[in-house]
């Protein structure tokens, strides 16, 4: 069996939340003769605030049997966007306080038929809505560069779509002709144009931590 290693993915939602998912790699059987593997975590809202949820994704043997290994990219990026897919549908409570809350990860997320997993459909507007909030969060006012051609957002977005790469790196390519960013290459890097939006990026985020609060605070009314 693997040793633990942590594996970091910086990111963000598709309604807008900033991440950074934080993984004892790999998957590892749950033992007592249970034929599911888990995976501890933490997922961060990466604004610099203190909330926070700590997860046990629970891969079912179902999906095992489709993945090349437990410690495979392609299982990587699985549990990265079950994980967001996760707080999008605000199955996770970010809290700020340690509580483990486990995130299934099952046959729901993928398709027998065409043989891929599936988050979401973005729309064009979606996916450019996404690579200008990614480029936002996680360039910033430092300006590093953030990749655009990233398959793990690709699956996210629609993995059903073979041409969701060049769906990220066309809006990428809109959002420069328009002085939000510049890009080099598959990376990009923040302008002056992009940070001057930045109210609208933090209200993006804003109205989804809301509207996952409400959630939580009525279930438990």
């Amino acid at each position: 069996m693997l040793a633990d290693t942590q594996k970091i993915f910086d990111g963000v939602t598709l309604h807008g939340m900033p991440v950074r998912i934080e993984l004892q790699w790999p998957f590892h059987s749950s033992g007592g003769g249970s034929d599911w593997y888990v995976l501890h975590g933490t997922l961060r809202l990466a604004d610099g605030g203190p909330l926070y949820a700590d997860i046990a994704l629970n891969l079912a043997q179902t999906i095992r049997e489709v993945l090349p290994s437990l410690d495979s990219d392609l299982t990587f990026w699985l549990a990265i966007n079950t994980a967001r897919k996760a707080l999008d549908d605000k199955q996770l409570e970010l809290l700020k306080s340690s509580k483990r809350q486990p995130v299934p990860v099952s046959s729901r997320c993928y398709s027998i038929r065409d043989k891929h997993f599936r988050f979401w459909q973005a729309t064009p507007q979606q996916v450019e809505e996404f690579v200008a909030r990614k480029v936002f969060w996680l360039s910033g006012n430092q300006r590093g560069p953030v990749m655009i051609a990233d398959p793990c957002d690709a699956q996210y977005l629609g993995a059903a779509d073979p041409n969701m790469v060049d769906k990220l790196l066309a809006a990428a390519n809109d959002l420069a002709a328009r002085g939000m960013i510049e890009l080099a290459g598959d990376y990009a890097r923040a302008t002056d144009g992009l940070l001057a939006q930045a109210q609208a990026f933090h209200s993006a985020k804003d109205r989804a931590l809301e509207e996952l609060h409400a959630k939580h605070a009525f279930e438990r009314a």
